[in-house]
């Protein structure tokens, strides 16, 4: 390999030589830099064999988005959030983010929740994280980049922002902060053009790290599980989105409510359905449902997305629907803000 094609493969992933390095270093462990990167395009200095036989190779070639022909989609953020936990949360963030990397789309997956699930679910160690000091904590407020924390999962598909224990202090710390609701949205100014979209995974509550979230957020994505109650604390969040447009982001919208964790055959699953697309009807679009399906934590203690692990599931194929559904509207605010 010359310097040439690693340049070409560079520029296929978007990135600029310090992000290039970065995804090399996660994939490869070793720790490369800009200036490493420039050499070897330049052709002052050889491209060491283990990154020429990683590019080549599958692992390298598979990580580069390829062109599906989809048209130009609107930059977003994404914020996936529910205050109560238990509802698939996670596992939707997880799977929609892998969904949408599929569509030729790159994609950022920040785990906001100290306890770190979507981190595990992506098959890294939150321990190891906060010992490195590499988590999303040491951006909010260690003062990182988020270059120097990102790591490249599912082959390189997505670049993930991972969590650890250690998130959960800037809850308190975040209170005595000036404008402390917009920390991560100033953070996220950096990477936010790098990426067509970036999924952020919230925690099960609405602390300043959810408020955090959502200001800097576009679209809200909010999974509910088909259950009795199931919509118990929606309220709650959508009146806090309605606070947040109010005060800091008024481009903040709802994208949708996803039923969750469904099962056809049960009627309480089918009656807490109904009750959902009743409550919600001509107001907030509701979702085809995601079924409830063993896959979901079979992938999960495997450190993989489910659509990933087995993308011809039937299970799986709502978050396919998703992605595609949300990137067509993604499209269509990118044909509307050109017109």
């Amino acid at each position: 390999m010359n310097g040439e094609e690693l340049r070409a493969i560079r520029e296929r992933r978007a990135e600029d030589q310090l992000s290039f390095a970065t995804w090399l270093n996660g994939a490869l462990n070793r720790r490369y830099d800009r200036s490493r990167i420039s050499r070897w395009e330049s052709g002052a200095e050889r491209i060491p064999q283990q990154v020429a036989g990683f590019l080549a190779g599958q692992g390298g070639m598979a990580a580069v988005p390829q062109n599906t022909g989809m048209p130009k989609i609107q930059r977003a953020v994404v914020a996936v959030a529910n205050q109560k936990g238990g509802v698939g949360k996670t596992t939707t963030a997880v799977n929609l983010s892998y969904a949408l990397s599929t569509l030729g789309l790159k994609v950022m997956l920040l785990d906001s929740d100290p306890q770190g699930n979507a981190t595990v679910h992506m098959g890294l160690d939150p321990g190891e994280i906060e010992t490195q000091r590499k988590g999303i904590y040491n951006v909010v407020r260690g003062g990182a980049s988020f270059d120097s924390i990102l790591q490249p999962v599912c082959g390189g598909a997505v670049m993930l922002a991972p969590s650890s224990i250690g998130l959960a202090a800037a809850e308190t710390e975040l209170v005595a902060e000036p404008d402390n609701s917009l920390v991560l949205k100033e953070k996220l100014a950096e990477v936010r053009n790098r990426y067509d979209v970036i999924v952020i995974d919230c925690p099960p509550n609405l602390g300043l790290l959810t408020i955090n979230a959502l200001a800097a957020s576009d679209l809200v994505l909010i999974p509910v599980q088909t259950e009795v109650f199931a919509g118990l604390g929606v309220p709650l969040l959508l009146e806090t989105i309605a606070k947040i447009r109010r005060r800091s982001n008024p481009s903040l919208n709802i994208f949708g409510i996803l039923p969750t964790m469904f099962s056809s055959r049960l009627t309480q699953d089918q009656a807490s359905l109904r009750e959902i697309q009743e409550h919600y009807e001509g107001r907030t679009r509701v979702l085809n449902a995601v079924p409830r399906a063993t896959l979901f934590a079979q992938a999960s203690g495997a450190g993989r997305p489910a659509i990933e692990a087995d993308p011809n599931s039937n299970s799986v194929q709502a978050y396919g629907e998703l992605a595609r559904e949300l990137a067509a509207h993604l499209q269509t605010a990118e044909d509307a803000h050109v017109s």
